[in-house]
């Protein structure tokens, strides 16, 4: 009827100023966007572990506004979140906690003075405080048997945010990386269990398992077995130790207690005759003697088993970073950088973090910055700086943040991070001497063009995968770390090992020949990863066991580090990682000397010297020959003769026959480099 009257009115009763402005008698109030508090999810993943308040308000200039509703589901009832008596108020506001678990879709609206609704809007609240579940079914009632392969069962109950990752993971006190446990490794007897897991929200407790190991003859015999198929045993004595156990076992099973007890005398006796000290004479032994101590009654009195649960810190979210300016200007900053971060390809989320820490590490200790990476506007430059080797040369260093461009060897040159132009000139500006820095997907660019590939080191091929119970990154796994030159400002700081948790890149081939490695991964420390897939069944297929992960080296007249570890955001918050940052910028852009020797740059020195009559021909070849046999023992692990090879270098050099004076000056530099690379590889 309202609508009827308004059309029958005269005209002349509705002005030009009401028909512009004037709301409609019969229009539904107006709601603002939901908004929560917390703004920012407090879990990872956009997930809170907290119960949310969801904040409402609307308003209705002509009819007032009556109530605010909401429902938590599509098909749920509304219900009110704050209500006004009449004369309706022409603004409302009001708020309610959510504390349903899960992802639930909230409706809201608003309903006027005359009871007109307006249509219902939507925002998605995502609520999970519960942590996982982790349990050892192979264990039973406490105890495993000898043989055992123990994979943990992990669950995340509902509201289930689901990818229920092990962050940390430690058997009898000391910390491993997360794989499945081989009751074989460890002795008969008490043991525990550790874990650290989180799901995707964050929400995380630590899960102690305390059990104990015990083995029969059965046992015994699988480990004899493995012992010789792994060469820790001979055939001959494999099957002499066979024979004997299988005396003992039918003896007991006789009941004869005595002769049991001296066969397996007689076993120990044996075993310790046909094995070298170390972990399969003690379990040979150790298995022995616990036989012996089950057909004697005597065995110890077990401790006490069971799990025990309790909270433990997750990870939490990273507040979104953005960089500080497009080029800074920070007092006393003695040189510039070029950050470059422009992908044509997948783009990580780690780009701005890294952007801002570069700036920040800049401000402290003394070096600008400008950022080329166009998504990063206005934090960007407007336009390219490869335009000319010139142009580049007031840049001490250039970092490769990332700058993905594909993701296989076969990309196309248009779709490479650089143009032809583009990296013409970064060529000319390596070539003048200049620094390069080659972050984590610096790897994963410009494909097409070797020349790169040698700069970078290597090119990404594939990684495996993660769990997004991780809650920073969901593509990374647990891994332990080798430091493998710590004469090197860059990785001095750290340990000779080392556990972290990133993305962890393999390569289409091993760089390891041609580049002076500083930092590589133990596969065996993640090729069964529990967080990777099916990995703990189906072992990873990685880069046979030798995984440089980073590198230094002089290479086609300039300076290039490589750091191919830093998917994972958190990385930027660790101190051990960002110090190898800083410390890389510093050498690549020549405000300090470290040991980057390569064979590969060696090598390039012979064959141009000879090549230019700078050394003579006997003397070079014999050189050249020697840094081979040097080479070959370096990857052979045998440093006492590559240090002799470098030796003989030196030799030849130190002769004035053997070309001229600068050229056998640059090579004994390099050489004697080598050496003391070989020398420091040997120390450690």
């Amino acid at each position: 009827m309202r609508c009827l009257v308004a059309v029958i009115l005269p005209a002349t009763s509705l002005s030009a100023a009401s028909l512009a402005v004037g709301t409609p008698a019969w229009a539904a109030p107006t709601s603002a966007p939901a908004v929560l508090t917390p703004t920012a999810a407090t879990g990872t993943n956009n997930w809170y572990r907290e119960p949310v308040t969801l904040n409402l308000s609307a308003t209705d200039a002509v009819n007032g506004v009556q109530r605010l509703e909401y429902r938590l589901g599509n098909t749920a009832p509304f219900q009110t979140a704050a209500s006004a008596a009449d004369p309706y108020p022409a603004s409302l506001a009001g708020s309610v906690q959510i504390t349903q678990q899960g992802s639930t879709v909230v409706g809201y609206r608003a309903i006027g003075g005359d009871g007109s609704a307006e249509a219902v809007r939507t925002i998605t609240v995502r609520i999970d405080t519960v942590a996982p579940v982790v349990s050892w079914p192979g264990i039973v009632d406490g105890r495993v048997g000898h043989t055992a392969t123990l994979i943990p069962t992990r669950t995340d109950p509902a509201p289930a945010s689901g990818g229920v990752f092990i962050h940390r993971m430690w058997i009898d006190g000391s910390e491993v990386t997360p794989l499945p446990v081989a009751t074989s490794g460890l002795a008969t007897g008490g043991h525990t269990i550790s874990v650290v897991a989180s799901d995707a929200a964050g929400n995380a407790a630590r899960f102690d398992q305390a059990f104990v190991v015990t083995t029969s003859y059965a046992d015994l015999d699988a480990l004899i077995a493995g012992f010789v198929t792994s060469g820790a045993l001979s055939a001959d004595a494999g099957d002499s130790l066979r024979a004997t156990l299988a005396e003992a076992a039918s003896l007991a099973e006789a009941g004869n207690t005595n002769g049991a007890v001296r066969a397996l005398n007689q076993f120990v006796a044996a075993a310790q005759r046909a094995t070298a000290p170390g972990s399969a004479r003690d379990t040979l032994v150790g298995d022995a003697r616990y036989l012996r101590q089950q057909v004697t009654n005597t065995l110890p009195e077990e401790p006490a088993t069971g799990m025990t649960v309790t909270p433990a810190a997750g990870p939490n979210p990273i507040p979104a970073a953005t960089p500080l300016a497009a080029s800074t200007n920070f007092p006393g900053a003695g040189y510039r950088v070029l950050y470059f971060s422009a992908t044509k390809g997948f783009r990580h989320d780690h780009i701005p973090d890294t952007a801002l820490l570069v700036q920040q590490l800049g401000e402290q200790y003394g070096f600008d910055v400008d950022i080329w990476d166009p998504r990063l506007a206005p934090m960007s430059l407007p336009s390219t700086p490869f335009t000319s080797a010139a142009d580049l040369a007031k840049y001490k260093t250039i970092i490769f943040s990332s700058p993905v461009d594909g993701t296989n060897p076969n990309s196309s040159p248009n779709a490479n991070a650089l143009n032809p132009s583009e990296l013409a000139a970064l060529q000319g500006y390596i070539q003048a001497g200049g620094g390069y820095f080659g972050l984590h997907g610096a790897s994963d660019a410009i494909h097409s063009v070797p020349w790169y590939r040698d700069l970078v080191g290597a090119w990404f091929t594939n990684h495996p995968s993660g769990q997004n119970g991780e809650g920073t990154c969901g593509s990374c796994i647990n891994v332990r770390v080798n430091t493998e030159d710590r004469t090197n400002p860059a990785v001095a700081h750290l340990p000779k090992t080392w556990l972290t948790i990133d993305e962890l890149y393999n390569f289409s081939h091993n760089p390891r020949a041609e580049v002076h490695t500083l930092l590589s991964l133990d596969e065996s420390s993640y090729q069964r990863s529990l967080n990777s897939g099916n990995a703990a069944n189906n072992p990873l297929r990685l880069m046979g066991g030798d995984h440089p992960i980073a590198w230094c080296q002089e290479y086609d007249g300039g300076r290039a580090f490589s750091l191919i570890l830093g998917h994972d955001r958190a990385q930027y918050q660790r101190d051990p990682f960002t110090r190898i940052l800083l410390e890389g910028i510093h050498w690549s852009a020549g405000q300090t000397e470290a040991n980057c020797s390569s064979f590969r740059q060696t090598r390039t020195l012979i064959s141009g010297e000879r090549a230019a009559g700078a050394l003579d021909e006997e003397s070079a070849a014999a050189a050249s020959a020697l840094l081979d046999d040097a080479l070959a023992a370096y990857l052979a692990q045998n440093y006492n003769a590559a240090t002799t090879s470098l030796n003989r270098i030196i030799a030849i050099v130190g002769k004035p026959a053997a070309g001229s004076e600068a050229a056998r000056a640059e090579l004994d530099r390099q050489a004697r480099q080598l050496r003391d690379w070989m020398l420091s590889l040997k120390s450690s």
